[in-house]
């Protein structure tokens, strides 16, 4: 079984992310938002392969299911290191051009 590891930035991320549905629909959903992420990105403690492929070199992205992001992780030896969590409407990575 794998561990998963958030950095700081991907806490950030969930932060945000909280804030925003805190301020929207109130504590509740937020609380339920959080349950859903944590859990979702859990599961890849037994499944880590699910991910596809990243954008962004030695990175994968694990599509968060009935919700509007997608959690980039590195899967190492022993460990799913979530890097950050970001909203599907994001441009991703920053720095890609669109078509």
């Amino acid at each position: 079984m794998f561990k998963v590891a958030w950095t700081p930035e991907a806490e950030q991320d969930i932060e945000a992310i909280l804030t925003y549905y805190v301020e929207e629909a109130g504590l509740r959903v937020a609380n339920a938002i959080y349950e859903r992420i944590k859990a979702q990105v859990g599961s890849l403690k037994m499944f880590p392969q699910r991910c596809r492929p990243g954008r962004v070199p030695d990175t994968k992205e694990y599509v968060l299911h009935r919700l509007p992001y997608i959690a980039v992780v590195q899967i190492g030896e022993n460990t799913v290191s979530v890097l950050s969590v970001i909203h599907t409407a994001r441009k991703y990575p920053p720095d890609q051009k669109r078509a």
